[in-house]
């Protein structure tokens, strides 16, 4: 696909080279949220360095993108959870080493099936600063024209910085011609915004339900259409494996 942009490859290299900044950028075109706006949101770390954002759907599981994944061992990562301000340390925060993973299907070529379960190695405690996200049905359509909103702590900008704090940004569906079956697309009309490296699997959020999963922009970020793998698409295979979660740790994933 032509302009193809993996935001979590790059998300990788930017959280590599983050270290001893003072990062104040974010989604592109976002505004600051407000703490505890978005319970369920996840930061996924390495070495206490963010590089892929997620959504806790289950006490015990993640919903995330595989391509997040493509470059990185998953058993080295950790999830982050209640996270506000990623240069403190926080009360409200609760981590979590890597269990398990499950993929379905991931194809890296065309960017399908970007979807990842990561099964933390404990269980999340509900709280203010914890919450679990809404699911959407099994081929559930969210409408050309849905209002939405999608936060993260991604880069933008020339600065090319993780954000601090968690943005977000409202955007809107786009029609069907302008994505493809697998996918939710959105744009931001009249100006520059969307989603940017690292903020690959933060979730997309319509109606109250959580219908996409960051996947890749196609041009600069900001300036063109963001695809999100469709998270209705993979509702049974979902449930099927939080209702079955794996006993023992996978080392080596």
């Amino acid at each position: 696909m032509p302009q193809l942009r993996l935001l979590a490859l790059l998300g990788c290299l930017v959280a590599t080279a983050w270290a001893g900044s003072d990062p104040r950028a974010g989604i592109v075109g976002g505004r600051k949220a407000g703490r505890g706006a978005f319970p369920f949101l996840a930061s996924i770390q390495h070495r206490g360095r963010h590089f892929c954002g997620g959504a806790l759907i289950h006490r015990r599981f993640v919903l995330t993108a595989a391509s997040c994944f493509q470059v990185r061992n998953p058993g080295i990562a950790t999830v982050v959870l209640g996270a506000y301000d990623l240069k403190r340390r926080e009360s409200s925060r609760q981590t979590f080493p890597v269990r398990n993973i499950s993929r379905n299907g991931y194809d890296p070529q065309q960017n399908l099936n970007d979807v990842l379960l990561l099964q933390l190695d404990g269980e999340a405690n509900l709280t203010n600063s914890v919450a679990l996200v809404v699911l959407p049905a099994q081929n559930a359509m969210v409408e050309a024209g849905t209002s939405c909103q999608v936060a993260g702590w991604g880069v933008s900008g020339r600065r090319r910085r993780l954000s601090r704090f968690p943005r977000v940004i409202n955007v809107t569906v786009t029609p069907e011609d302008q994505c493809r079956p697998n996918n939710v697309c959105t744009r931001v009309p009249s100006r520059r915004g969307g989603i940017c490296q690292g903020d690959g699997g933060s979730p997309l959020v319509c109606n109250g339900l959580a219908h996409g999963v960051a996947s890749f922009s196609r041009g600069p970020c900001g300036k063109g259409t963001d695809f999100f793998a469709r998270v209705a698409l993979f509702r049974d295979w979902i449930d099927s494996v939080v209702n079955n979660p794996s006993a023992e740790p996978v080392w080596g994933l």
